[in-house]
């Protein structure tokens, strides 16, 4: 089963909060119509998404979370997460799995490459997220799997100077897929 959790109410002032909310929802409405989602939800609390998750029917082969992020941390509601809390699902997942954040940042740095392996052991399967702030052209996504050291650069995605990808516009890896729910091979 392929499943997605989007953040229903991020933490923020405005329109801007609210736009990426509808997004969220929205993406998750289209790739579930087109096939490439089974099921979503969107979550106001951590508890709220982790009880869902656990819910589903067993094995869940993809896991997404749409939402913000920062360096090793997961945002939902405006409440922060680390790798612990994901721990529950590895009664879930299978070695195939993939757990993709779709959040800005959570690899960056050796904080992101640190919570990419403790994840990747932990829950024993394939985790997915980026480097840097999800954009249409800049590259940023990586995975992680267990038994593998992160392979991109700690430095990646610091801010200011690499919010582009360091050799220009690099299309490769790109942080956005049109109607995509697979993480490219190689990465």
């Amino acid at each position: 089963m392929r499943v997605a959790v989007y953040d229903k109410n991020p933490a923020g002032p405005g329109f801007a909060q609210w736009f990426l909310a509808v997004s969220w929802r929205a993406g998750c409405f289209i790739h579930k119509l087109f096939g490439l989602l089974d099921d979503y939800h969107g979550a106001a609390t951590w508890d709220e998404a982790i009880e869902w998750l656990m819910r589903r029917p067993t094995p869940l082969s993809s896991i997404q979370f749409w939402g913000h992020g920062s360096p090793a941390t997961i945002w939902l509601g405006g409440k922060m997460a680390g790798a612990d809390r994901f721990m529950p699902l590895k009664a879930k997942v299978i070695v195939t799995s993939v757990l993709w954040f779709r959040v800005c940042s959570a690899f960056q740095g050796r904080a992101g490459q640190t919570f990419a392996t403790r994840l990747a052991e932990g829950l024993g399967c394939t985790i997915a997220a980026h480097t840097r702030i999800i954009g249409v052209f800049q590259g940023g996504l990586h995975t992680a799997h267990p038994g593998t050291a992160p392979n991109w650069p700690e430095s990646e995605g610091e801010f200011p100077p690499s919010f582009w990808a360091s050799n220009g516009l690099k299309l490769g890896n790109n942080t956005i897929f049109c109607l995509r729910s697979k993480v490219p091979k190689g990465w």
